[in-house]
């Protein structure tokens, strides 16, 4: 019975078998699936438009016509290297553009889409800030020739030395400056009173410095002695100052009080004639409605 059983299940296994054997060589026998192309590089960020490299390369064109027959080679040659290389001339120019009396190359307007809008005013407004900016530093500087010779020619070689310095310490000096500049041209008394309590600042802080750096009690108390002094000075131009900003302010009070004076006038004269004020204009409305219209 067992023999009779195997012998009806012998068919099905040679069938079993024979088609595994088909598949294992046309598995074989086919071709392996494609290997699909490597994915490009993801560009990077900082992308360059056209008219902004011609616009690019016609400066280095006038600068320097050897290396920019040498970038439109290699734009034909070799598109991503001359990508690479603008974009590191394009970065060292845009640096540059921190410096004072550079000027941004105009470039052509692009009316399209409200992205090209806000970047045009973003770089509108980019520019006046640096231009206000460099007025503010060239009137700096102007105060500091007349005032301060040493401390402008100092600046003037820092410029030419080294310029990222140079930016630092300008920002520094227009802080320290500033008020007294601005205050010169509307208050100059109040401006020299600034002018003597920056130096005294100064000078108190050099003191403060020798009394942390020595160890001699005498001349501790020497210096010690310098610095009450400049700090009895000081206190009397704190209340100079003071004094002249209530000056200022009483005399913006006095005249805001002169404005409310008028306008109060100005109201009981309206209050006492209303007939008079009501009867002047029903006749300005009646003679302009019988007005003949010629048009």
């Amino acid at each position: 019975m067992k023999a009779t059983q195997k012998m009806a299940l012998l068919p099905i296994l040679i069938l079993f078998l024979t088609a595994v054997f088909v598949y294992a060589q046309e598995a074989n026998q086919a071709e392996p699936p494609p290997i699909p192309p490597p994915e490009p590089p993801d560009e990077p960020r900082f992308m360059l438009k056209d008219n902004y490299i011609t616009d690019l390369l016609e400066k280095i064109r006038q600068n320097d016509p050897n290396e920019a027959a040498r970038l439109e080679k290699l734009r034909q040659e070799d598109p991503h290297q001359f990508r690479v290389e603008i974009r590191r001339i394009a970065s060292e120019q845009m640096k540059s553009e921190r410096e004072p009396g550079f000027e941004r190359p105009m470039l052509p307007e692009e009316p399209e889409g409200r992205d090209a809008m806000r970047n045009r005013r973003a770089f509108k407004a980019r520019d006046r800030a640096r231009e206000q900016l460099g007025e503010m530093e060239q009137e700096l500087i102007s105060w500091l020739e007349k005032n301060e010779p040493d401390k402008a020619k100092e600046l003037a070689e820092l410029k030419e030395k080294d310029p990222p310095a140079y930016r630092k310490r300008i920002a520094i000096e227009m802080r320290k400056y500033r008020e007294i500049i601005e205050t010169e041209k509307t208050n100059p008394a109040l401006a020299e009173v600034l002018k003597k309590d920056l130096a005294l600042k100064q000078q108190r802080d050099q003191i403060l410095e020798k009394i942390r750096g020595t160890t001699d009690e005498k001349e501790k108390q020497q210096l010690t002695k310098q610095l009450k002094q400049v700090v009895s000075e000081r206190f009397d131009l704190i209340v100079q100052k003071k004094q002249f900003k209530y000056e200022d302010l009483k005399k913006k009070l006095e005249e805001l009080q002169q404005r409310v004076n008028r306008s109060q006038a100005e109201l009981e004269n309206f209050k006492t004639k209303k007939d008079e004020q009501i009867k002047k204009y029903l006749e300005s409305l009646i003679n302009q409605a019988e007005q003949f219209d010629w048009d």
